[in-house]
């Protein structure tokens, strides 16, 4: 779908009072993003379909938006429906993968996460396990696409992940454009990975992808309170892995669009610090 079907989609909705003016939003792997006004009122809007080479299912992230929105960590639901997906639009600051962060963002994103994974989280949740999801990925993936060398560091990896509760709402995909800073709170965007795992899914996920040092994790960890500092070490490459292997997946799926090549050949050197 383009822009122009995504916007007479959008427009077409119900929800608005008057004339909607709706405008392309840079960012989105896997969807189409837009900022809407109308009226006085500014709304996010994003349209995707099921992908389930990634185990996205668009009518399960509605849901846990919703859960988080209660939770007063995820924006506002407006319109969930047929693949569109409408909130309220957060006026803030969203981090940027590679910037340093403030230790007070990190304390807030702590406090943050506690609040979500202390939230209620139905036990029908389509679960989430990072290991998994590598695993399948690794098998998805044609052979040649990831080197002999990348497999045995991957399945060296696997071979000592952690055992995982699956007790908690957790997001599963904290990279920094995940996250803006308003005003008031943090607020968490982005929900389509979310499902019922560990919290230390989470606070793994802000060390490798923020790049913190060994300092400000252990502020996260600390601050958190809810995670083994043991547990996050052996999550840690995990979830490099994890978002390694996503990337071949997508290119498979879409091909070399935008900044994918790029960010695909940081994964693949972030992962091979995890190496011997």
């Amino acid at each position: 779908m383009g822009d122009t079907d995504a916007i007479d989609r959008i427009r077409g909705l119900a929800v608005w009072q008057g004339a909607a003016t709706i405008e392309p939003c840079p960012g989105g792997r896997t969807n189409l993003n837009f900022r809407v006004v109308a009226g006085e009122y500014s709304f996010f809007a994003r349209l995707g379909r099921d992908l389930p080479h990634h185990g996205i299912a668009r009518s399960h992230e509605a849901r846990c938006c919703k859960l988080a929105a209660a939770a007063g960590i995820g924006p506002t639901v407006v319109v969930a429906e047929d693949g569109i997906l409408v909130t309220e639009f957060v006026a803030g600051r969203t981090l940027v993968q590679g910037e340093a962060i403030a230790d007070q963002i990190l304390i807030d994103l702590a406090d943050t996460l506690r609040r979500l994974h202390a939230a209620p989280a139905p036990r029908d949740l389509a679960p989430f396990d990072p290991a998994v999801v590598c695993r399948r990925d690794l098998d998805a993936l044609p052979a040649g696409v990831v080197s002999a060398p990348q497999r045995r560091l991957i399945e060296n990896i696997l071979a000592r992940a952690p055992r995982l509760s699956g007790r908690s709402l957790i997001h599963a995909d904290l990279i920094p454009e995940n996250v803006i800073v308003a005003s008031n709170r943090l607020v968490l965007v982005d929900w389509e990975y979310s499902g019922l795992g560990d919290p230390a899914v989470d606070v793994a996920s802000v060390i490798v992808h923020f790049g913190l040092d060994r300092r400000q994790a252990q502020l996260v960890v600390e601050r958190h309170g809810g995670v083994s500092a043991d547990t996050i070490g052996t999550l840690r490459p995990v979830l490099a892995a994890r978002e390694a292997l996503w990337c071949e997946v997508q290119l498979q799926a879409e091909g070399p669009r935008g900044d994918l090549p790029a960010y695909t050949r940081m994964c693949w050197r972030r992962l091979q610090r995890f190496g011997p």
